[in-house]
Parts: C-alpha cells; structure tokens; sequence
C-alpha cells in the first residue's frame, strides 16, 4: 500500500478534508444564489462593478484551501459549486470555467502543504485569481465595454474584489480552526 502512494506521489484527500470542501461548496452556492441576481444585472451595465462584487464567489473555495492546508481543496470546492451550479444558472457547464479558474490559481500559487500560508503568498494568489478571472471574463465583453478605461478598471476590481475575498477567507479559516473544524492531518 505504501508503494502504491509513493508512486502516486501523494496521498489521497482524507474524508474529512472532503467533507470540509463539499460543506463549505454548499455553503458557497447559497451565496452563489443570493447573488447572482446582483452580479448579473451589475456584468451587463458596469463590469468594474461586477468585478468587485464577484470576489464573493470565490470565499469559500479559498477558504477551503487555507483551513485544510492542502493543494486542491480551493479547486475541489469550486467544482462541487459549480457542478451543482450548473443547473441553476443560464450559463449552465459555462459556470465552471470562472470558478475552477480562481481555485487553480489560488491552489497554484500557494505552498503545497504549508501549515501557515505567508500573508504575501495568500495576496499574490489573490491577485493571480484577480487576473486570470478577468481574462476569462474578456470573450463575453460587450463591445461598449471593450475600452481602455472600462477593461483597466475590471481588472482592478477583479484584483481588489479577490483581495477582499482573500481577506475574508483567512479570517473564516482562522475561525474554523478556532472552531476545531481544520483537520488534524
């Protein structure tokens, strides 16, 4: 057995590091639902806008990520989102793109097993998310929206909007552990 995961390379998600994800996903899409009348509406007629208050929709992927301290519970917890998601949105499989991007980037950018992410570490995922999310977001630009001033400002408020999710992620995950959910191991 331990050959098998030396050759795996590492061990699997433990049971509980899963259910920790799935909760925290459920958790999410309810923010998911409350928002996206707000978020759709906001995308259309000012995008800068939208860009901020969409960070919301990555807290919990990120938090997933920073109370478990393993690599892939931020994206494992976007796609639990997004794949129940699919189904309540017009976009449908499309929701996955956004959200499986924020989660591999933040996955990405942090440490593979670190106990404690470095605060410059956190930003700099956060910030890696920020830009990757707004390139994705650039194909379904109106084109009243394609300017200089319109396209500078989204990409700040993606940047901003996850510099404040990330915010809101640490102090959720600080709680968490306070709280004796973050896993032993």
């Amino acid at each position: 057995m331990d050959r098998v995961k030396a050759e795996a390379g590492r061990a699997p998600l433990p049971t509980r590091i899963l259910l920790i994800c799935a909760a925290l996903a459920v958790i999410q899409l309810s923010t998911y639902v409350l928002l996206t009348p707000v978020t759709t509406a906001l995308a259309a007629a000012a995008p800068p806008a939208y860009a901020l208050i969409a960070g919301a929709h990555t807290v919990l992927p990120l938090t997933a990520r920073l109370v478990t301290h393993r690599a892939g519970t931020a994206t494992l917890t976007a796609a639990f989102t997004g794949i129940i998601a699919a189904a309540l949105t017009p976009v449908g499989w499309l929701i996955l793109v956004p959200a499986l991007a924020a989660g591999a980037a933040f996955d990405l950018v942090m440490p593979w097993r670190a106990r404690r992410g470095s605060g410059w570490r956190v930003a700099t995922a956060a910030i890696a998310a920020g830009v990757l999310l707004f390139l994705v977001s650039l194909p379904v630009f109106s084109s009243e929206h394609l300017t200089g001033g319109v396209l500078t400002a989204t990409l700040v408020g993606r940047v901003v909007g996850e510099l404040i999710a990330v915010a809101i992620a640490s102090r959720l995950a600080w709680l968490l552990a306070r709280a004796g959910v973050a896993p032993a191991g």
